[in-house]
């Protein structure tokens, strides 16, 4: 791990947040638990990192369930969150520029991580599509700076000392979502079932090929179709690409995404039990 690293996840540290480390080039973290192995002590981490020399040279996430932090995601890839955003701030005579006064990050995908501190006491939740382009998450975990995916970075535009507390606004922004019978914490798929049809017929986006890799894979293995077959039609995705992930690449994502799936259907078999 490089200081930049090492300064950032002690930044996140300092101010409360719980560090996990994702596989390189990945937003997972593949151990049973997933990205409930996280730390607020670099001394923990550290250990961690002893047992899991893989994670040594990857990404930074937050576990938002221990955190006091809420994230606005703004999407802008095939969405404009930015512009829902602004919308619903001038709707409720928020000039849209005071979102530049608290920590920013530039996502990986080209969309915004708008950051906020809030109470321990807020509800953890989700909320998936509050707006066109918005989530609204204090709960899972999320991607940080100085992260990679594709070659793409996820950059900070501010510092960490200006996070400012969650305005009223965060909240009014899914209310609607709350307010509804719909429960707010249930699991959204990334992708729906015709995008990952789409991927095996036309490959995977560049910006969004690991992505796209591991939500297809893990698609596949919930339906119980065998491991290797899984692997197989994610060859045939990525062939499809108009920049496909190198093969060793793809073998790790499907590697990660099949410890993870499995160490899921352990948990579900013992709860059956």
């Amino acid at each position: 791990m490089n200081e930049i690293t090492a300064k950032a996840i002690k930044s996140y540290m300092n101010i409360g947040a719980y560090v996990y480390m994702a596989l390189p080039n990945t937003k997972y973290n593949a151990e049973e638990g997933g990205y409930k192995n996280s730390f607020n002590h670099w001394e923990e981490l550290a250990e961690w990192l002893e047992e899991h020399p893989e994670y040594k040279g990857g990404n930074v996430g937050i576990n938002l369930d221990r955190s006091p932090l809420v994230v606005v995601d703004v999407d802008q890839h095939g969405k404009d969150g930015l512009h829902s955003l602004k919308t619903f701030l001038q709707s409720r005579a928020v000039d849209p520029a005071t979102i530049s006064a608290t920590y920013l990050e530039k996502t990986a995908g080209g969309g915004w991580h708008v950051f906020y501190q809030c109470e321990e006491k807020d509800t953890k939740q989700r909320i998936i599509s509050a707006m066109d382009g918005l989530d609204v998450l204090n709960r899972g975990g999320v991607i940080v700076a100085p992260s990679v995916i594709d070659g793409n970075e996820y950059r900070s535009t501010t510092e960490l000392e200006t996070l400012q507390n969650k305005p009223q606004w965060v909240d009014e922004l899914g209310r609607d979502k709350t307010d509804s019978k719909k429960p707010n914490n249930q699991r959204h798929a990334r992708y729906s079932v015709a995008e990952r049809w789409g991927m095996i017929a036309n490959g995977f986006e560049i910006g969004q090929r690991n992505d796209q890799a591991t939500s297809l894979i893990g698609w596949l293995l919930s339906y119980a179709i065998h491991p290797r077959t899984a692997l197989e039609v994610a060859k045939v995705a990525n062939n499809q690409s108009s920049q496909p992930l190198d093969s060793n690449e793809l073998e790790k994502v499907y590697i990660s995404v099949l410890k993870r799936e499995t160490a899921k259907a352990k948990r579900k078999e013992a709860d059956n039990d």
